[in-house]
């Protein structure tokens, strides 16, 4: 079998971590070789570096800043050891990093959310690390700033906009990470039909974004994912978890298959 890979689950949150270990078991016994767990505030980080010692080849994390949290305090708890933590492949990416315009709706807190989200985006550039991001109702805003940057490694998290904007996206070469809820999501759906394989990749979004609308999501249900993006694109189901995997070894350096 084809090893799969999911590279968004926020599986360092507390209210998970009593689960925790039976949620990457059953991941691992349906394999799902490797999950990047989104780790957004200090609590989180420590959380996710126990994760990481107990589950040295499977856990590598990623880190970034929760959308509303507004301080430059968070990132610099963040950064602190980040050149080690890079340089040890603990951290493989930034994110998820960003903006948010159903939740942020002041001018003055936009700008500050930009703010942070190019400081996030200072650090890709340094370590040249993938960076996914989050950019709810603000898909024209976001690629403005990464293209700003000239920031290539950009994986669009649960993309939630149109086929237009996806398809410039796609020409700068960024990458779409597909939850569960495309199961039920007709605008997910839609998203896939109209974009390569190539620039696919499989996540849960763990506990967000399950299967069926308004359920919970583990990293076990990208195997879901898979089965419904074959459908979509009426191609074998190994074809979608060998491009997606593939996909991934490209952007994160990381061997799998």
């Amino acid at each position: 079998m084809i090893p799969l890979v999911d590279v968004h689950a926020h599986l360092a949150r507390p209210t998970l971590q009593n689960v925790v270990d039976d949620i990457i078991r059953e991941a691992v016994q349906n394999n799902v070789k490797i999950i990047v767990v989104s780790v957004q505030n200090d609590v989180e980080l420590k959380i996710g570096l126990e994760l990481k010692s107990r589950y040295s080849t499977i856990i590598y994390l990623s880190i970034g800043q929760e959308i509303t949290d507004f301080t430059l305090e968070t990132y610099i708890k963040l950064t602190q050891n980040i050149e080690k933590l890079v340089r040890d492949r603990v951290v493989v990416a930034i994110g998820e990093v960003g903006l948010d315009y159903s939740k942020v709706k002041d001018r003055m807190l936009k700008n500050i959310c930009r703010t942070i989200f190019e400081k996030w985006l200072e650090l890709c550039k340094k370590y040249e690390l993938p960076v996914i991001v989050h950019s709810h109702r603000a898909y024209r805003d976001v690629i403005e700033i990464l293209q700003s940057f000239n920031i290539s490694k950009v994986i669009l998290h649960a993309y939630s906009g149109g086929i237009e904007i996806a398809k410039k996206a796609v020409d700068l070469g960024y990458y779409f990470s597909i939850p569960p809820s495309i199961l039920h999501s007709k605008q997910k759906q839609k998203l896939v039909s109209n974009i390569p394989l190539e620039n696919m990749l499989l996540e849960s979004d763990t506990p967000e974004l399950g299967p069926e609308f308004g359920s919970e999501s583990r990293p076990v249900h990208v195997k879901l994912v898979v089965k419904k993006i074959s459908e979509i694109k009426n191609v074998s189901e190994d074809e979608v978890s060998l491009i997606t995997t593939r996909n991934f070894e490209k952007l994160f350096n990381i061997k799998v298959l």
